[in-house]
C-alpha cells in the first residue's frame, strides 16, 4: 500500500493542534514480515522505517539516525500497522473494540472502529486508538491515538493505492556518511 499522509498533534491543555506534517506512506506485508516506511517532507524532512524486526528514525537536517532492535518491544509500534496488518483475533485479544456509526470524513464513508487497549502496557502510551475504515477499500483512512493526558495524534492517509509495486529495498535507507547513528 502506498499513500499520502498528513499528521498533526492535538495538545488537551492548550485546546489547539500544532502546524502538522505531511509526507508519504509505504506499506508492504511479505510472508511474516512487515515493512513500513513514513516519509515527512513538511515541515521538516524525516523518515521512519520498520522493517525486520528494527526501527529506524532519520532526521537529515541534524545527521542523526536512531535505530532501535525491536526485539520483544514490537508491542510499542503496533499502533502503526493497526488496520494495515491486524487480524481480528489479535484485536480481540488486545482491545476492547467498538464499531461506531458511519461518517463521512474528507468526501470518504467510514465506519469508526474504537480500540481500546486490555493491557497496562499499551494503555500507558495510548488509551484509546480510533480507526475511520473506508467503506470502498476497507483500510484506514484516519487514525486517532489518544494518549493518557487526551492529548492526541491525527493521522489521516489520502490517494491511497492498494496494490502498488513496492521493492523491499524502499524500506531501506542510503545514508551519507556523516551521520551519526544512536541507539541499539
Amino acid at each position: 500500500m502506498s499513500s499520502s499522509i498528513s499528521q498533526k498533534r492535538w495538545t488537551d491543555i492548550l485546546q489547539e493542534f500544532d502546524q502538522g506534517e505531511s509526507g508519504r506512506f509505504f506499506f508492504l506485508k511479505e510472508k511474516d514480515e512487515i515493512y513500513l516506511r513514513k516519509e515527512i517532507d513538511k515541515p521538516q524532512e524525516n523518515i521512519l522505517i520498520i522493517s525486520e524486526g528494527k526501527l529506524l528514525y532519520y532526521q537529515p537536517k541534524i545527521k542523526q539516525l536512531q535505530k532501535y532492535d525491536l526485539g520483544n518491544r514490537r508491542d510499542r509500534t503496533e499502533f502503526l500497522l493497526l488496520g494495515f496488518s491486524s487480524n481480528k483475533q489479535a484485536l480481540k485479544e488486545a482491545y476492547q473494540i467498538r464499531l461506531g456509526k458511519k461518517e463521512t470524513i474528507e468526501g470518504r464513508e467510514a465506519y469508526p472502529l474504537e480500540l481500546t487497549p486490555k493491557s497496562q502496557s499499551l494503555s500507558a502510551y495510548f488509551s484509546q486508538i480510533v480507526l475511520w475504515i473506508d467503506t470502498t477499500l476497507w483500510v484506514p483512512i484516519q487514525q486517532k491515538l489518544v494518549e493518557p493526558t487526551r492529548d492526541y495524534l491525527l493521522i489521516r492517509f489520502d490517494d491511497i493505492n492498494l496494490n502498488p509495486n513496492i521493492s523491499k529495498s524502499r524500506f531501506k535507507l542510503k545514508l551519507p556518511k556523516d551521520v551519526q547513528v544512536v541507539g541499539s
